[in-house]
């Protein structure tokens, strides 16, 4: 994504994402939804790492890498055990 700045997993804690969902429609949260599935699928099975991509309240782009990943309901769990809220996060590369 252009204009993202890059973020160890270990910073993740540092940043405030808000409450709002980044995505607006129903059909970019499903997608979202699905790139997450296959994310987990090829983090358990091909053991790679992947980029995970969220959106701060003041516009900015960040970019993290985890090679350790789960989701559960609002929150995906990289590694560390750092917690991002599920609507924080705009799209994810496998």
């Amino acid at each position: 994504m252009k204009d993202t700045r890059f973020i160890s997993p270990s910073d993740v804690r540092l940043y405030y994402f808000g409450s709002k969902d980044v995505l607006a429609s129903t059909d970019e949260k499903e997608d979202r939804r699905k790139k997450l599935e296959r994310a987990r699928a090829m983090v358990s099975v091909m053991r790679t790492s992947i980029s995970i991509f969220l959106k701060l309240p003041t516009g900015e782009t960040l970019e993290t890498h985890s090679d350790s990943f789960a989701f559960k309901d609002e929150f995906v769990i990289i590694k560390g055990g750092f917690a991002i809220p599920l609507g924080a996060i705009v799209d994810v590369d496998a």
